[in-house]
């Protein structure tokens, strides 16, 4: 016989006891059979009691406990984290059109709620489209290229002369940037001539007409598209050479071999150029172990299963969202000896006098979703850093306390705030 409560009170408590039931057997449900394994975590609070500030490094601590392959609950949904060069391979490389979506977010969802642009854009035929077309016009106007050099150099020499002038540089917000983009394509729109292509935006809006809008151009699409590419284009190279400032006034001793090294292949009459790149290997090491040690980007921006798969010998059913940790690779103690050191010797042979190169760094993530301005980046990094430490020497206020390498995660890791002394080298 079952008793069934007359009274409101009563009724209301079977009925409040009935929904937490099924909210917490909805909680420890796997999505699937062999789903991968994780800590459970509580509902409402789910994972979220397992990360303190450092959460790159709570989920590190969590795949020696699980594995390579595991899952959080993530609010109402269960997510998998993938850590571990192997399994990162497989996720990103071997298997990357089973994972090449991204995932819808409320984060995202705030600043861009249609997922326009190239960075955050849903995997289909129309943001392939977008992509291809957007490498395409780069590379047709220098990007990537060396003939860039000369646009880099210009920049360089405002940043020589900001540092000799002591002028704080002003740092615009995503706000800001989407003004100007949207300023930008308003502008161009006005004085648009299709016989004559003068940059990006003209080709877009070439573009557009050519299909007679049919094609995925609108000018949100626009903006986002200009949006993403100022972020690869700004947001990595700044921050990571703020970390090699950090790096180079903790270590005057590398800082000096890497100036000695510039001086004797580049000299002092000049600044240095993508040529000289191949006669610089103990600076191209170090800038590499900037990276390696900064790893300004722990995660992979999320992935999402376009389809039921497998990953690391379990299932994922299609829709599982994934987060990719880079952190892991860079931070591998079996990979990397002491991993909290910087060391550039890492990725320096010196009985050859060259760069050694290791599958274990993945600073631009891989496979279809990887960063497609790898290789300006790579540019802008090496020109920028090597002029910055063939100009000028930089070291620690005297009396000041050491700064620490501990990073700040908001969009990128960034170190703490710190002071510099920056003295010209050549005078």
């Amino acid at each position: 016989m079952i008793f069934v409560p007359t009274d409101l009170v009563s009724l209301l408590v079977l009925l409040m006891t009935m929904l937490l039931a099924w909210i917490t057997t909805q909680h420890y449900l796997a999505p699937c059979k062999n789903f991968p394994p994780g800590p459970w975590g509580l509902p409402i609070i789910v994972s979220f009691m397992y990360f303190g500030s450092d959460i790159h490094t709570d989920m590190m601590k969590l795949s020696k406990k699980y594995g390579d392959v595991y899952s959080l609950k993530m609010g109402s949904h269960t997510a998998i984290v993938v850590s571990g060069v192997k399994a990162i391979q497989e996720c990103l490389v071997q298997k990357g059109n089973d994972f090449a979506d991204r995932p819808d977010t409320w984060t995202i969802d705030l600043f861009n709620p249609r997922c326009e642009g190239i960075v955050r854009g849903h995997f289909d035929n129309k943001w392939q489209h977008r992509r291809q077309f957007a490498h395409a016009t780069l590379r047709s106007f220098g990007f990537g290229k060396t003939c860039m050099e000369s646009k880099i150099c210009e920049e360089i020499l405002f940043l020589l002369d900001e540092f000799r002038s002591n002028i704080k540089t002003f740092i615009a917000t995503r706000k800001d940037v989407e003004k100007f983009c949207k300023q930008q394509i308003d502008e161009h729109r006005e004085v648009f001539d299709p016989n004559h292509i003068g940059d990006y935006i003209d080709a877009c809006l070439a573009e557009r007409t050519k299909h007679n809008s049919k094609v995925d151009f609108t000018d949100d699409q626009l903006k986002f598209m200009l949006v993403d590419i100022f972020g690869a284009g700004t947001e990595t190279v700044v921050t990571t050479l703020i970390w090699g400032l950090l790096f180079m006034v903790l270590h005057p001793e590398i800082q000096e071999r890497v100036y000695n090294e510039l001086d004797q292949v580049v000299g002092a009459n000049r600044l240095p150029r993508l040529d000289d790149r191949k006669h610089l290997p103990y600076t191209e090491a170090t800038l590499l172990e900037i990276q390696r040690s900064g790893s300004i980007l722990p995660f992979a921006l999320p992935h999402r299963a376009l389809r039921d798969t497998t990953l690391g010998g379990y299932n994922i059913p299609s829709g599982t969202a994934v987060t990719i940790l880079l952190w892991s690779i860079h931070r591998d103690p079996n990979t990397w000896p002491d991993p909290d050191k910087f060391d550039p010797m890492r990725f320096y042979d010196e009985k050859n006098n060259t760069v050694k190169k290791s599958e274990n760094f993945m600073p631009f993530s891989a496979g279809r979703r990887v960063c497609m301005g790898e290789q300006l980046a790579k540019h802008e990094l090496f020109l920028y850093f090597s002029a910055m430490m063939h100009q000028f020497k930089f070291t620690l206020p005297v009396g000041t306390k050491k700064p620490c390498t501990e990073g700040v995660l908001g969009i990128t890791l960034v170190p703490k705030q710190y002071d510099v002394v920056i003295k010209e080298r050549h005078t």
